[in-house]
């Protein structure tokens, strides 16, 4: 019963610590959506600036290069900021899928921790029975 009690704490600990893991993947690829939203506006401003200076609109103070150039790069950066939400979203899942198998484990533990508390409980109170026969 005491292994059970040290297996128990480690399988708790295990779980605090996924759990904590989970929350700073999600939190990654909260930021990672943050940031790939920002260069969509970004570009959305870029091909509005663009436009303007296709139009004739005398307005527009922005060089095509310039604009150009930052489009380009904004198209490096939102493949970078792709590359990174997809590893982060499968180590999002991989952290999921353990944090299910350790809560599963815990249950099953559980489980078996008081089917043994009853047991014992059982056989003293059988003891007990006998005990008062015998007397």
């Amino acid at each position: 019963m005491a292994a059970n009690g040290g297996t128990l704490t480690s399988y708790l600990g295990l779980i605090r610590l996924q759990k904590l893991a989970k929350a700073r993947h999600a939190l990654d690829l909260s930021r990672l959506n943050a940031q790939s939203a920002a260069i969509e506006e970004e570009n959305d401003a870029l091909f509005r600036m663009q436009d303007d200076r296709f139009a004739g609109n005398t307005t527009a103070f922005v060089p095509v290069h310039v604009i150009m150039k930052r489009l380009e790069t904004n198209k490096t950066l939102q493949a970078q900021l792709s590359e990174q939400m997809v590893e982060t979203k499968q180590n999002l899942l991989k952290v999921s899928r353990t944090l299910d198998t350790l809560n599963s484990r815990l249950r099953v533990l559980e489980k078996e921790t008081s089917r043994a508390e009853i047991a014992d409980e059982m056989d003293e109170y059988m003891g007990h029975l006998l005990a008062k026969r015998a007397i």
